[in-house]
């Protein structure tokens, strides 16, 4: 084995090893919604996840929005989560109201941004901290 086989040999060895939930994903939506369903599925099993719910079956009857996903505890929503694509959608009035509409109906509310890492232990803090009791 050669200096350069030895070198690669312990750099390989010696590197952490993340499971692929602890990886980045930047830019991949479909990463983050497995991870969401995932640590839902792990932690809070008595709970569905609804996709793409309209403002209105949250009674925001004002605004005019889908939020990504909806996580609903015997029928009714506990927390709205929004997946944005721009790191600048956090800003806009639109989503600035889709998360004044679940404070205002005592909802939970979480976005994840695409640019960002979403690791699934990032996921799960997010989600305890919005998750009722």
């Amino acid at each position: 084995m050669g200096f350069l086989d030895k070198l690669l040999n312990r750099e390989t060895n010696e590197m952490p090893k993340t499971s692929v939930d602890e990886e980045d994903c930047c830019f991949d939506a479909v990463v983050v919604e497995n991870r969401i369903k995932k640590v839902l599925e792990e932690n809070w099993s008595g709970c569905e996840l609804r996709k793409h719910v309209p403002a209105d079956a949250i009674g925001a009857d004002a605004i005019e929005w889908t939020y990504t996903y909806g996580v609903y505890r015997e029928g009714q929503a506990v927390v709205m989560i929004n997946i944005l694509d721009n790191k600048n959608d956090y800003k806009r009035k639109i989503v600035l109201q889709s998360k004044e509409a679940c404070m205002d109906q005592g909802i939970g509310y979480i976005h994840f941004l695409l640019h960002l890492p979403n690791r699934a232990s990032y996921i799960l803090e997010c989600l305890s901290e919005e998750m009722p009791a």
